[in-house]
C-alpha cells in the first residue's frame, strides 16, 4: 500500500511537472492567438485605407480591394474583440470583458445584417446606420453592399463564439469550440475552390464569389478562437503533452499535408490525359487509403517504441521501488516524506509505529491529525516550511509526546525537488536519542549536583579560612599586646636599671667603651620589639583606623627601602567595619612586601576610595611588572592569598601588568557582606 502510495505521489510530481509546462505552453498559444487577432485587425483597417487610394494604387491594391470594406470592418471588430478576450484570460477586468462582449454583439449585428439582407432581401443596415459607418467603403466596395452569405454567416459564428467563450456545459464541453471548427469547415470550402481551381466553391451559387483573402482571414480567425482558450476540452488533448497530443501535433499536419500533395498531383494528372476522368476517384481512394494506412502504421511504431521505453522505466521504477521497500521496511529509524501542503505521502513501519497508525489512517494526513499534542504538531510545521523556505538540509532535535511515551529524536531533513528544481516537499528520518538524551540529563544532573557540593565545600573552606585568619588575628593581637604589656614593660624597667648603673660604673676606659654598646643594643632591642609588635597588630589600626594605619606603614616602607611612597586616601572618615578593615591592612602588606621584594621599583602609591557601595583598594608601582605565567600561577601563594580574601567577602582582584611598565592592582569588596557565607559562619 505504500509503495503504491509512493507511485502515485511520483505520478503526482510528474503530473505537476506535466502541468507547469502544459501552463508554460498555453501561455504562449494564447500569444499567439493575439498576434494572429492584430494581424486580421491591421489587415481590415489596410482594406479600408486601401478604399480611399488613388486609381493607380487601386490596382496595385486590387486584391485587397477585392475585400468590401464591410467585411473588412467586419475583420477589425472581430480581431478587436478577440484580442481583448485574450487580455481577459483570467477574468481580471470586468470593463475589458464587458467591451469584448460589446464588440462582439456588434460583430453580431453586423454579420446579421448582412445575412438578411442577402437571403431575405431585407435592407436592415445601409439606411439606417450612421453617415460614418455608410460612407466607410468607395467605388465598388460600399459599405451597404452585399457581401457573400458565407462571410456574413462566418461573422455571425465569430460573434457567438466570441460571446459563448467561456459557456460551459455538462461534461466540460464548450459550444465555442464547435462553432470554432464550423467556421473552419465553411472558410475551408472556398479554399479548396481557389486551390483546385472549382469556381462553384468560390461562388456557391451566388453572384459574387469570396475573395481568397477574405476566406483565409476566416481561417486564421477560426484558427485563432481555438487558441484563445487553449485549456478547453478540444484544445487542451491537442496542446498536452499526453500521449494523445503528440501524436495529433505529429499526425494531424502531415497527414493533412501528404494528402493535399496527392490530391493535387491526381488532378494535374487528369487534366493532362494521363487517365481518364471517372479513373480519378478510384485513384485518389487508393492513394488516400495506403496513405492513412502508411502513416497510422508508422505512429503505431512510434507508439509501440515509445511504450516500450516506458514499460523499461516502470521496471526499474519497479526495481527501484523494491529496494526502497526492503530499505524502508527494514530499519528502525522512522522515515517519512510529505509534500507541500504539509500532508504525510510516504512513512516506514518504523515512523506509523512511532505515530501509532496504520497506513490507511495516516495517509495524506497533516501533522494535527498525527500527533496528539497541538505544540508538536505546529514545531514540526513550522520546521517542515522552514526547509522548504530555504531549499537546504537541517539537523533538527525534537522531543515528541507519543502513544507510548515521551521520545526525543534528531530528525534530519531535506528539500524534495523535482526535476527542474521546484520543491515538491520535505523528505525526513528520525534517529531515536532518547537514552542519550537520559544520560546526558543525568550527567549534566550530576555535574550540578558535583558543582553545587564544590560550591558548598568552597564556601565552607573560605569560611574555615577566614574563621583561621580571624583566630590568627586574635592570637597576634594577643601576642602583640603580650609583647607591650609584658617586653615592653620590662624592657623600659631595664632601660631604667640601667640607667642607675651607668652613673656608679667606674671611670675605666673598658667601662666607658661597653656603656654606648649597651645602650644601643637595648635601644635596637626596643625597636625590633615595637617593629614586631606593629606587624602582629599595629596599635594605629585599633586606636586611630585605616587611614592612620595605612599611613603609618607608607612612611614605614619609605624608611625602610628608599621608595617614593604617596598615600592618596578619603577626606572623610572610614567606616567599613573592624574585620574589613584587618582584611583590607593585611592585603596593602602583603601587595607591599611584594613590591619589595620583586618589583624593583623606586616609587609606590596607594590609593583608597570608599563610596556607598564599595571600598577599592589600588596599588601601583613603577617596577618590572608581574608576567602572564605568575599571575595564573595559582602556586603563587601571595596573590591566591589577595584572591581568596577577597573572594571571601564577595570582592574581586584585578590585576594589570605590562613587563618593564610596572603593575597595577586593584581590590573592590562590596561594603555590605554577602549572606551566603553567614550559615557557616554561624555555624562553626
Amino acid at each position: 500500500m505504500q509503495i503504491k502510495a509512493v507511485r502515485n505521489e511520483i505520478g503526482e510530481s510528474s503530473s505537476l511537472e506535466h502541468y507547469v509546462a502544459t501552463q508554460a505552453n498555453f501561455a504562449s498559444i494564447v500569444t499567439a492567438a493575439m498576434s494572429l487577432a492584430m494581424i486580421i485587425v491591421l489587415f481590415g483597417m489596410v482594406v479600408l485605407i486601401s478604399c480611399y487610394a488613388e486609381d493607380d494604387y487601386r490596382k496595385i491594391l486590387a486584391d485587397l480591394i477585392a475585400v468590401q470594406g464591410s467585411t473588412a470592418v467586419g475583420f477589425i471588430l472581430a480581431g478587436a474583440a478577440l484580442y481583448m478576450q485574450c487580455l481577459n484570460v483570467d477574468q481580471s477586468s470586468r470593463r475589458l470583458a464587458i467591451s469584448a462582449r460589446i464588440v462582439a454583439c456588434l460583430l453580431l449585428v453586423l454579420g446579421a445584417g448582412f445575412l438578411l439582407q442577402n437571403v431575405f432581401g431585407l435592407s436592415l443596415l445601409g439606411d439606417r446606420l450612421p453617415g460614418l459607418l455608410s460612407t466607410i467603403s468607395l467605388a465598388h466596395s460600399a459599405f451597404g453592399a452585399a457581401i457573400h452569405p458565407l462571410a456574413a454567416g462566418s461573422f455571425v459564428l465569430i460573434a457567438l463564439t466570441l460571446l459563448l467563450h467561456d459557456v460551459r456545459i455538462h461534461a466540460r464541453h464548450y459550444p465555442a469550440e464547435y462553432l470554432a471548427f464550423i467556421l473552419i469547415g465553411l472558410s475551408a470550402i472556398p479554399l479548396v475552390g481557389y486551390l483546385y481551381g472549382v469556381n462553384k466553391l468560390t461562388f456557391l451559387h451566388y453572384s459574387t464569389g469570396i475573395p481568397f483573402l477574405s476566406a483565409l482571414g476566416f481561417l486564421l480567425l477560426s484558427a485563432a478562437l481555438l487558441m484563445a482558450r487553449p485549456s478547453h476540452r478540444l484544445m487542451a488533448i491537442i496542446v498536452s503533452h499526453a500521449p494523445g497530443g503528440n501524436m495529433l501535433r505529429r499526425l494531424l499536419p502531415s497527414m493533412l499535408l501528404l494528402i493535399l500533395i496527392l490530391n493535387l498531383l491526381v488532378a494535374r494528372g487528369a487534366e493532362y490525359g494521363l487517365y481518364a476522368d471517372r479513373l480519378m476517384l478510384p485513384f485518389l481512394t487508393l492513394i488516400d487509403g495506403a496513405l492513412v494506412v502508411f502513416i497510422f502504421w508508422r505512429f503505431a511504431g512510434r507508439l509501440d517504441r515509445e511504450y516500450g521505453a516506458r514499460m523499461q522505466s516502470a521496471a526499474k521504477l519497479a526495481e527501484t521501488n523494491s529496494l526502497l521497500t526492503a530499505v524502508s521496511d527494514s530499519t528502525r529509524e522512522p522515515i517519512f516524506v510529505k509534500n507541500r501542503q504539509g500532508l504525510l505521502v510516504f512513512a516506514n513501519p518504523a515512523m506509523l509505529q512511532q505515530v501509532g497508525k496504520t497506513w490507511e489512517e495516516a495517509m495524506y494526513r497533516a501533522s494535527r491529525e498525527l500527533f496528539a499534542h497541538k505544540e508538536d504538531a505546529e514545531r514540526i510545521d513550522e520546521d517542515d516550511r522552514r526547509v522548504m523556505a530555504s531549499g537546504l538540509p537541517e539537523t533538527i532535535e525534537q522531543t515528541l509526546h507519543l502513544p507510548h511515551g515521551v521520545f526525543t529524536y534528531q530528525s534530519t531533513r531535506v528539500p524534495w525537488f523535482d526535476k527542474v528544481g521546484n520543491v515538491l516537499g520535505v523528505i525526513g528520518i528520525s534517529t531515536d536519542i532518547s537514552e542519550r538524551k537520559r544520560a546526558e540529563d543525568s550527567l549534566r544532573e550530576r555535574e550540578a549536583q558535583l558543582e553545587k557540593t564544590v560550591v558548598e565545600r568552597t564556601a565552607l573552606l573560605r569560611e574555615l579560612t577566614n574563621h583561621l585568619e580571624t583566630v590568627r588575628e586574635e592570637e597576634k593581637r594577643a601576642i602583640a599586646r603580650e609583647l607591650h604589656d609584658n617586653m615592653g614593660a620590662s624592657l623600659t624597667a631595664l632601660s631604667m636599671h640601667l640607667e642607675s648603673v651607668y652613673k656608679i660604673l667606674p671611670d675605666d676606659e673598658k667601662w666607658q667603651e661597653r656603656k654606648p654598646r649597651i645602650q644601643g643594643l637595648m635601644n635596637s632591642l626596643v625597636g625590633t620589639t615595637r617593629r614586631i609588635q606593629t606587624e602582629l597588630r599595629p596599635n594605629m589600626l585599633d586606636l586611630f583606623g585605616l587611614k592612620a594605619a595605612i599611613t603609618e606603614q607608607m612612611d614605614e616602607l619609605a624608611e625602610r627601602s628608599g621608595m617614593t611612597c604617596k598615600a592618596s586616601l578619603p577626606d572623610e572618615d572610614v567606616a567599613i567595619g573592624h574585620q574589613m578593615e584587618i582584611a583590607i591592612y593585611r592585603m596593602l602588606q602583603e601587595m607591599l612586601n611584594n613590591v619589595t621584594k620583586h618589583a624593583k621599583a623606586t616609587q609606590v602609591d596607594v590609593i583608597l576610595d570608599v563610596d556607598e557601595e564599595q571600598v577599592a583598594l589600588t596599588v601601583r608601582d613603577n617596577g618590572v611588572g608581574i608576567s602572564q605565567d605568575r599571575r595564573d600561577n595559582n602556586k603563587t601563594y601571595g596573590l591566591r592569598g589577595l584572591r581568596e580574601r577577597a573572594t571571601f567577602f564577595g570582592g574581586e582582584v584585578d590585576i594589570r601588568s605590562t613587563p618593564g611598565n610596572g603593575s597595577l592592582i586593584t581590590i573592590r569588596l562590596p561594603i555590605a557582606a554577602p549572606a551566603a557565607p553567614a550559615a557557616p559562619a554561624a555555624q562553626a
